[in-house]
């Protein structure tokens, strides 16, 4: 099956520094340990893929950030999208095979929870 390529989600105005200090908010939210978590969080899927399309962009501590906050997304993001249902719709197959490529794993928590796709090697680079 062909991978599909994703477009962009927030203006290419935007610097890569700002996409990372939004993505990482979102996480911020996300490491709540109260699980107080509210509709909208979800956006961290869309801002993750922006700043993988200009991964080439990051620098060496806008990288760390990122991959904090992946390590996040990979510890609660499965919880918030489907178990809490914050992202109705965005785990369909339907939805996100024709638009995100399994290369953007934060669009596939639940088939890392599941064990159907291979968990990211966070240690290496973006």
């Amino acid at each position: 099956m062909t991978q599909p390529t994703p477009k962009l989600y927030a203006s290419k105005g935007f610097l890569i520094k700002e996409l990372v200090k939004i993505y990482a908010k979102y996480c911020q939210d996300l490491d709540d340990p109260e699980e107080i978590w509210i509709e909208g969080y979800d956006e961290f899927l869309f801002y993750r893929s922006d700043i993988e399309l200009r991964k080439d962009e990051l620098t060496p501590e806008l990288e760390k950030e990122v991959r904090w906050a992946d390590a996040i997304v990979l510890q609660n993001g499965y919880k918030y999208l489907e178990v809490y249902e914050h992202g109705l719709g965005l785990l369909d197959d339907a939805y996100r095979e024709k638009r995100y490529p399994e290369s953007h794993w934060w669009w596939y928590v639940d088939r890392i929870h599941h064990g159907e796709l291979e968990k990211p090697d966070l240690s290496k680079p973006v």
